[in-house]
Order: C-alpha cells, then sequence, then structure tokens
C-alpha cells in the first residue's frame, strides 16, 4: 500500500516538472504561451510562425476601448512597416459576427483571430479587453491591460523595436 501511494506521489510531482509551459499566464518576462486560434479563412495560426516583435491584443465587437485602440496599432504598423506583426484575438464573437468585426473597418495590417473555446484567454489569463502583449524572440516584454493614451501604447510598443 505504501508503495502505490509512493509511485502516485512520484506521478503528481513529475507531473508538474514537466507541465506544460502554455500555463505561464502571460507573465512579463517568461515564455510566450502559444496561442490557439484560427484567421479568417480558418487556418491556425501560431506565433511561432512570425520572426518580428509581436503585438497580441485580445479584443471583442462590443468593447468601445477596443475599437480605440486597434486604429492607433493600425496606425503604428504604418508608421514601422514591416517592423511588428499586429494579431487582434477575438474569443467572445462567433461565426458571422466575428467576420462581421473583423472586415468591418479594413484594417491592412491587423491580422484578426478567433480565439479556439478560449484556450489563448485561459492561457494568457486575461481578465478584461483590451489586453495588450507586446512580444519579443518568444518572451512576453509588456502586458497593457484597458485602454491607454496613444502616447504610452506607442512608447511601449516602440521601444521594443
Amino acid at each position: 500500500m505504501k508503495n502505490i501511494i509512493l509511485v502516485c506521489l512520484c506521478v503528481v510531482f513529475l507531473g508538474a516538472c514537466f507541465e506544460n509551459n502554455n500555463k505561464n499566464g502571460g507573465k512579463i518576462g517568461l515564455k510566450t504561451p502559444e496561442i490557439a486560434a484560427k484567421n479568417l479563412e480558418g487556418k491556425k495560426v501560431k506565433l511561432a510562425d512570425f520572426d518580428n516583435l509581436i503585438i497580441l491584443t485580445f479584443v471583442e465587437q462590443g468593447c468601445a476601448s477596443c475599437l480605440k485602440d486597434l486604429p492607433l496599432l493600425e496606425k503604428l504598423a504604418n508608421e514601422y512597416p514591416n517592423k511588428m506583426t499586429i494579431l487582434a484575438l477575438d474569443s467572445i464573437d462567433k461565426g458571422k459576427e466575428f467576420e462581421e468585426f473583423a472586415t468591418k473597418y479594413n484594417y491592412k495590417n491587423i491580422t484578426f483571430l478567433q480565439d479556439d473555446l478560449d484556450i489563448s484567454w485561459q492561457r494568457f489569463s486575461v481578465f478584461a479587453v483590451p489586453t495588450t502583449f507586446i512580444i519579443k524572440d518568444g518572451i512576453v516584454q509588456d502586458k497593457i491591460i484597458g485602454e491607454k493614451p496613444w502616447s504610452h501604447l506607442k512608447s511601449s510598443i516602440a521601444s521594443w523595436l
């Protein structure tokens, strides 16, 4: 009986040692959790697909602050062409609602993604929108929660270019 309990405890402790790195909550300075999302064409997208600065912002259609931040991110991408990838991840809006939101303003520099079953939101511990992560070399460099003034958003992102 003692051996069975000992084996069970060893399994639990070993499982903790090999725990998936996708559970760090998107904390600054740690390896970025992988997203589970698809683009408008239904193709799976991973953060590892990009080799430049990644701006990952969690958004939803009914969020007034998101609607203010997205044009600012578009403007920033125009100021620094080919220096960053902007991903807008939505886990609230589904189907046609998501597609309408993603295409309504015709952003050229923002890739809209649909979160698979809220997995990405959970991996990044997102509790409010917009929440924006600045990711460089696979590490979360900064996290911006909520709507911020243009000067703050620009300086936070530009400092990592």
